[in-house]
C-alpha cells in the first residue's frame, strides 16, 4: 500500500512538472512572438530612416552640384553670398 501512495505521488509530481513545463513553453512562445513583432517594427523604422537618409543625401548632392555650377560661372559668388548670410545671422 505505501508503494501505491509513492507511485501516485510521483505521478502527481510528474504531472505537475509537465504542466509547469507546458506553461513555461507557452510563456516563452508568447515572448518570442512579442520580440519578433518588436523586431519587425524596428526593422520598418530603420527602413524609413534609411529612405529619409537617401533622400537627404540626394538633395545634398544636387545642391553641391548647383553650387559648383554657380561657382564656376560666377567666381566668388558663393563667398559673397555666404558673407552676406553671416552678416544677417
Amino acid at each position: 500500500m505505501p508503494e501505491q501512495v509513492k507511485a501516485a505521488s510521483r505521478g502527481d509530481t510528474a504531472g505537475a512538472e509537465e504542466a509547469a513545463l507546458r506553461e513555461e513553453i507557452a510563456r516563452q512562445k508568447e515572448e518570442i512572438l512579442r520580440l519578433r513583432d518588436l523586431l519587425i517594427a524596428k526593422d520598418a523604422e530603420l527602413g524609413a530612416a534609411r529612405g529619409k537618409l537617401a533622400e537627404l543625401t540626394d538633395h545634398s548632392a544636387r545642391f553641391a552640384v548647383a553650387a559648383r555650377s554657380m561657382q564656376t560661372r560666377v567666381p566668388g559668388l558663393l563667398r559673397r553670398a555666404l558673407a552676406g548670410l553671416r552678416r544677417k545671422g
